[in-house]
């Protein structure tokens, strides 16, 4: 980031907030310890390991291979520094933590502490005991690397695949004085890091998950779709039990859903639960296809089979099913009534990195007994196919995802 006005305020010039950039290169890994959740000076929090190389303005080629974690006293200076390391926090915007030049967002990571900046050619400190910030945060920038200017709601990017890493040492001392960072062509470096890969040690992240709006991945034309490759991680867990003893439908179908609890939590917070499912039980040959009397098990669906859309791709469902609930937060608060859901506990279908796969001629899905995912959609329609957003949801629907099902007759 180079000096300029600030996105946020242009009245403020030069910062190191502003939307002019330059793309250099540089590479990064570091891992923290987040062990103490307030300021203190008897805080645990510690970087455990840090190398950051990239290239300055100017063709300096900067090394970071230390940093020491600030640990203050709890109330002392502007704003919290979560003891030093903080996990998953609201930070920037109208939030007090951290500078309002940066829209609000939400960090996966976010740490305070000193370090010395290097000559990474020659090993040479440069400027000895700086502050240093770092977040991997949510994406605040646009496909022009334009900051978005919202203070009072988080409207960052949530696609992990699109998390960002800020690194600034700031043209101040501890104090807030103005201190220019020497060896540097701007007085301050505000580095930003794309592609970036986060591991959270004893929990994979790819086990509960929310698809995004966005490009269908079949069909990128479409647009936004909750068939997307763009994933937001959470934290959640369900517990499905039916029953399938009618193979068409039927009004006087006997399918039906004897238990289902889910709750699901957004990173920042948002928490979601469904207790009950009230099997749809229509008339033989009413609406696009069928739903196998409101329950189906071991059926081949979607791609083109006509069973369900179009965007996802031809799969087999162990479990297949379509009814109404009703979707709460968690405090049990009624966000929408009597919505249309879609349940379906089948192969995987989607890579590694959790991109979906396209096949709609060929089942292509993974059936290994291992790779069982579930599917559960509440789309923004209501029961006769009009446009009708899921309240409560921001995104207009809800696309779960969960993995390591296990499935049992």
């Amino acid at each position: 980031m180079l000096p300029g006005p600030a996105a946020l305020n242009p009245d403020m010039s030069p910062t190191p907030f502003s939307n002019k950039t330059l793309i250099t290169d540089g590479s990064y890994q570091f891992k923290v310890a987040d062990l103490t959740p307030e300021d203190s000076e008897d805080s645990r929090d510690t970087v455990k390991s840090v190398n950051i190389q990239f290239t300055g303005s100017d063709g300096t080629a900067y090394l970071i291979d230390e940093i020491k974690v600030i640990h203050k006293p709890l109330g002392a200076g502007d704003h919290t520094f979560f003891g030093g390391v903080g996990l998953n926090k609201l930070m920037h915007g109208n939030t007090g933590i951290g500078t309002p030049l940066m829209p609000k967002l939400f960090s996966y990571i976010t740490l305070w502490g000193k370090t010395d900046l290097k000559n990474a050619a020659t090993g040479e400190v440069i400027a000895s005991n700086r502050i240093i910030h770092i977040m991997t945060s949510t994406n605040v920038r646009d496909e022009n690397l334009d900051l978005i200017t919202s203070v009072k709601e988080d409207a960052s990017d949530y696609n992990i695949k699109n998390a960002q890493t800020h690194i600034i040492l700031p043209p101040q001392d501890m104090q807030g004085n103005m201190n220019p960072v020497p060896g540097t062509a701007h007085g301050f470096l505000h580095m930003m890091f794309e592609n970036v890969k986060l591991s959270g040690g004893e929990r994979d992240w790819k086990l509960a998950y929310e698809v995004l709006p966005g490009p269908a991945a079949i069909n990128p034309e479409m647009s936004p779709t909750p068939f997307s490759n763009r994933i937001g991680i959470g934290a959640g867990f369900y517990k499905l039990h039916v029953r399938d003893l009618t193979v068409e439908d039927s009004e006087n179908s006997k399918d039906a859903v004897l238990q289902f609890n889910l709750t699901y939590k957004r990173q920042n917070g948002e928490t979601f639960t469904i207790g009950n499912i009230n099997v749809i039980h229509k008339q033989e040959g009413s609406g696009d296809h069928t739903f196998f009397g409101g329950v189906g098990q071991n059926k081949v669906m979607h791609g083109n089979t006509g069973i369900g859309n179009g965007f996802m791709p031809k799969l087999t469902s162990y479990i297949t099913l379509w009814g109404t609930a009703d979707l709460k937060d968690g405090n049990g608060n009624l966000l929408a009534e009597n919505r249309m859901i879609h349940i379906m506990v089948s192969g995987k279908v989607r890579d590694e990195n959790l991109n979906l796969i396209t096949s709609v001629d060929e089942d292509l899905s993974d059936l290994s007994p291992d790779k069982i995912e579930t599917h559960v959609i509440l789309p923004p329609q209501d029961l006769d196919g009009n446009k009708s957003p899921v309240p409560g949801t921001g995104h207009g629907f809800l696309h779960l995802m969960f993995e390591s099902v296990d499935l049992k007759r």
